[in-house]
């Protein structure tokens, strides 16, 4: 397995989760057995206290004395592990249970008048006990007295240390099934980008496949869009590619037809051809090549200057025929592309559009949603309904109806399809309505 997978992070992140999780749930389970296993032995030792000062009381003289020993044996016995004293407020012995021998409790310092005090001390042979101390005063008593009593917390220890160990060990082995239970879970969930992963080999090897949308998880079915929505660019880069290779040889074709026809003849003015042509093959290779350049929609063109800018241009090179180039005054939009591609698809319309044209080219630009659509109309005769998807098709042309050298609406098509746009044309009687929809910045 790859270390550096989305798999193995997956598992990594779970696994250490469960034992953090584990180890913390064996501390706080191990703490509140523990408290509580502490709480029903303060409880008892509480019962024990209350009958050791229901026997105490004081004789004429003051002095300290039980009415009656405590029947349970374990008061009897040496060093049996409970025990009970009575101390003065100086911590001097008054009385105490056989059990201690002649043994003594230390008491806290802090004990005061009031509730009574649990904590923790060693006993005779160094044997841990859990006491509970109250200090009282008894009638015709001058001073408080301390009462403790005691008993072994060696089987309280042992307990929580064996539930400890079988909550650790339960854990353990929980902590196993949830990790398979994990694997499980992170090889079912990462199905579909394995599924991803397998079409995505199929479309390196060259097959014309696409990732599926349906039957995929809401969080990968976006993915699969978007992977297609690449190939499909990557698609019409390779057609606009391949197309402009194929016009940029057409354009070729014509000039070295002439040379060749010049090298054959008597080469009277063979300069001036040459000078000719080859002026005209190479502005054929830099109009073809900027053609095939992929589409770059990481760009942002703000469309009113370039519209304003071509328009101008288109004026004077149509000047001679009094042309008007209309531009819309509000025209607002944001075209995601570059500059050189809307410069080429507007340029190419606005020039057919004024061959074309009696008197006035008009062009405008809406934004609609997340699309911009421009338009480009004329005031000319228009094209017959059947020539309208006609002239898009690869080889037809309006610039070669009218001897010119453009790249046609074709190219024009062709570039905006490399954006996921289209051109549409339609008759507006009279004239030809030419509609550029593209992606908006």
């Amino acid at each position: 397995m790859n270390t550096g997978s989305l798999r193995t992070r997956l598992l990594l992140a779970g696994g250490v989760g469960l034992v953090l999780v584990s180890a913390l749930a064996t501390w706080w389970l191990g703490a509140m057995f523990e408290r509580s296993a502490r709480s029903a032995l303060d409880q008892r030792l509480g019962n024990e206290l209350i009958a050791v000062l229901a026997l105490a009381e004081s004789d004429a003289q003051g002095r300290l004395q039980l009415r009656r020993e405590l029947f349970d044996e374990r008061y009897q016995r040496v060093f049996s592990g409970t025990y009970w004293q009575v101390q003065d407020a100086k911590g001097q012995p008054l009385g105490q249970s056989r059990s201690l021998w002649d043994e003594t409790l230390a008491t806290p310092a802090t004990l005061r008048t009031g509730p009574a005090q649990a904590f923790d001390t060693t006993g005779p042979l160094h044997a841990p006990l859990r006491a509970l101390a109250q200090q009282v005063t008894l009638p015709r008593v001058p001073t408080p007295l301390r009462v403790v009593v005691a008993t072994d917390r060696s089987d309280l220890d042992a307990q929580v240390s064996a539930f400890r160990q079988r909550t650790a060990l339960a854990l353990a082995v929980l902590v196993a099934l949830w990790f398979a239970v994990l694997v499980t879970q992170v090889h079912y969930g990462l199905r579909p980008l394995a599924e991803l992963s397998r079409i995505a080999g199929q479309v390196r090897n060259g097959d014309n496949v696409r990732f599926p949308q349906q039957g995929l998880v809401k969080e990968v079915a976006p993915l699969a869009v978007q992977l297609n929505d690449l190939l499909d660019h990557h698609q019409r880069m390779v057609v606009r590619a391949r197309r402009s290779a194929e016009d940029l040889a057409h354009a070729l074709k014509t000039p070295l037809t002439v040379l060749m026809t010049e090298a054959e003849g008597d080469g009277s003015d063979w300069r001036q051809t040459l000078r000719s042509e080859t002026t005209r093959m190479q502005a054929s290779i830099e109009r073809y090549l900027a053609a095939g350049i992929g589409a770059d929609s990481q760009q942002r063109t703000v469309v009113a200057p370039v519209m304003g800018a071509l328009c101008s241009l288109m004026q004077r090179v149509h000047n001679e025929r009094g042309l008007v180039f209309e531009q819309d005054p509000d025209a607002q939009g944001l075209f995601a592309g570059a500059r050189e591609d809307l410069e080429e698809m507007l340029g190419n319309l606005l020039d057919n559009a004024g061959k074309w044209a009696a008197h006035t080219v008009r062009v405008s630009v809406r934004h609609v949603g997340n699309e911009l659509h421009i338009r480009v109309e004329d005031d000319g005769p228009g094209l017959p309904d059947a020539e309208l998807q006609h002239v898009l098709e690869r080889g037809v042309r309006l610039d070669e109806r009218a001897s010119s050298n453009g790249l046609g609406l074709a190219i024009v098509a062709d570039i905006a399809e490399s954006y996921g746009g289209t051109l549409v044309l339609a008759n507006t009687h009279p004239g030809l309505r030419a509609t550029l929809t593209l992606p908006a910045g």
